[in-house]
């Protein structure tokens, strides 16, 4: 036990690193101030839903809410709602004035002009551009207990809130874009605003009409690439609170360091299921969720990952299979760190690195492409380990048949995700990570599940090793012994004192133990037992 209360106590100390790393809060409803000496604020990215025709405003997006000061200036800020077409011109041009106090009022003028040379194409404006044809820029602060100046259809507006913007989408779904910057139209001229303002916004950013929120509670709240992200977790948490107690099953006739550890791993999986549940079961309440859960179930998820790469490679070496001991302990646990390290600075980098802007996920970095690497690094080293272990272990049958299934599985399991991750290239950002998200998870529900096949009390009895005292229920199970039969004369302990030492009679699975009947010899290797009569092989060969 003294391997796995090291490793333990290691992985213990990354989840706490990974809550103490949580410093921010993501959501769809946003809160917060912004001052104008900072000249741009992205403030969100959300996926716009494919538009209904027959049922435009329960299925239309809608951005609303109130932005206010108590700044006494004349000079106006403006809100910014444009499309991917237009983003990247606007935020291009907008990342020269990251080094604002540099630069003159001339110079920010320019950005400003730059910025809005595209967008001035197409947008309206009550004053300056009356022919425009869409609603992207609105005037802010508005004023306290009223609308923003450049919403003259009241009707329009969600009611208690200050301006709102109603996108229609009737292709395919897309990504908009939400910004505050520090500019304005003087005399139909953009110009920079000089004074310094901080604004205080109340955002919501949702699919449909917040009056038809009831119809849809599990989407309403989420930009398009989450949607279904509800169901796809709840349907898994299902599933888990199924097996997890079959796994308790599985440990509790088999109490064996494979099935405790292997209970141990499920057990993680499930309760980073249950945060990330909670998480969005909350924000398709509230929109803003509970994000640190999210982050910890994340985490622990990874902690998951991570340690059931472990047990592949321990089983790859042949342990509590073939062996006790772990062959190659240094290489298993060189190999399983730098696994691990790579998950922490994934998980990290995810957090803090991945530009929200951009349309890269995780797997689309550095380490992403340095995990999948290394993962085919192991699942060679994996398929070298399980041949060695197969041809240098004078195995019984029903061992060798275990590893077999075992390394026909798993192999796959170590090769789908840089396939996977390949494909993730081509798959529209809108739908990369529902993607993502159901084939890992299920891929690694499937795990759990073969494994539970593959250890099941009645098989894995042939096949694991053991260091405790079987009960009579473990060869019940197999039909390798019959009901009728008096326990006692296969599990008599006969104690007699020899030199002075008490000796008792092992288990099963290590020496012959006596039969009435005669036995005949079921493995070749002189380390393992027939428990099968010649009456009962011959009936089984009928």
């Amino acid at each position: 036990m003294g391997l796995f209360s090291c490793i333990f106590r290691w992985n213990t100390c990354l989840y706490v690193c990974y809550i103490l790393c949580v410093l921010c809060v993501r959501s769809e409803r946003h809160q917060g101030s912004w001052s104008s000496k900072n000249f741009f604020e992205f403030v969100s990215k959300f996926g716009v839903q494919k538009t209904d025709l027959k049922n435009e405003d329960a299925t239309q997006g809608f951005f609303y809410g109130n932005v206010t000061t108590n700044s006494k200036s004349n000079d106006v800020l403006t809100l910014v709602v444009v499309d991917s077409e237009y983003f990247s011109h606007f935020y291009g041009n907008a990342s020269l004035a990251k080094d604002k106090a540099n630069l003159n009022k001339q110079q920010r003028t320019n950005i400003c002009k730059a910025m809005f040379k595209t967008i001035d194409k197409v947008a309206y404006d009550k004053d300056c551009k009356v022919d425009g044809t869409k609603d992207y820029l609105r005037r802010v602060p508005c004023p306290k207990d009223g609308l923003c100046d450049d919403e003259d259809t009241p009707s329009n507006v969600v009611p208690k809130y200050q301006f709102t913007y109603k996108i229609m989408d009737k292709q395919i779904p897309r990504y908009w874009y939400m910004s505050f910057v520090a500019c304005y139209r003087n005399n139909c001229s953009w110009v920079s605003t000089e004074e310094d303002i901080t604004v205080d916004y109340d955002i919501w950013l949702v699919n449909g009409d917040p009056i038809y929120k009831k119809w849809n509670p599990v989407e309403h709240q989420f930009s398009f690439e989450e949607h279904d992200i509800f169901e796809t977790f709840l349907a898994f948490l299902g599933v888990y609170i199924i097996i997890v107690p079959f796994w308790f099953y599985v440990y509790s006739k088999q109490k064996h360091s494979l099935t405790r550890f292997l209970l141990v791993i499920t057990c993680t999986e499930a309760f980073g299921i249950l945060c990330n549940f909670v998480h969005v079961a909350v924000f398709a309440s509230n929109g803003k969720g509970v994000y640190w859960l999210a982050v910890l179930g994340n985490a622990i998820d990874t902690l998951a990952q991570c340690l059931f790469m472990l047990s592949l490679l321990l089983l790859a070496k042949g342990w509590m299979i073939t062996q006790h001991r772990i062959r190659g302990r240094k290489a298993v646990l060189s190999l399983w760190g730098v696994y691990t390290l790579l998950n922490c600075i994934l998980f990290l980098w995810n957090l803090f690195e991945v530009d929200v802007i951009s349309n890269k996920d995780e797997w689309q970095t550095w380490p992403g492409y340095l995990i999948c690497g290394f993962r085919i690094v192991i699942m060679v080293w994996f398929i070298m380990e399980l041949r060695h272990t197969f041809q240098s272990s004078r195995c019984a049958e029903d061992r060798l048949q275990f590893l077999q299934q075992f390394g026909a599985y798993f192999l796959v399991w170590f090769i789908y995700l840089p396939v996977l991750v390949i494909l993730n290239t081509q798959f529209s950002a809108l739908w990369k990570k529902k993607i993502m998200l159901c084939i890992t998870n299920g891929a690694d529900l499937l795990s759990y599940l073969i494994l539970l096949h593959l250890l099941w009390p009645s098989r894995s009895i042939l096949y694991l090793l053991k260091g405790e005292e079987p009960i009579p229920y473990d060869l019940l199970i197999t039909g390798i012994l019959d009901e009728d039969q008096e326990e006692v004369n296969v599990f008599k302990r006969t104690k007699s004192l020899r030199n002075g030492h008490l000796k008792a009679e092992p288990n099963h699975n290590t020496i012959v133990n006596g039969f009435q009947k005669s036995v005949k010899p079921r493995y070749t290797d002189e380390k393992h037992l027939a428990l099968l009569s010649e009456e009962e092989e011959e009936e089984e060969e009928l």
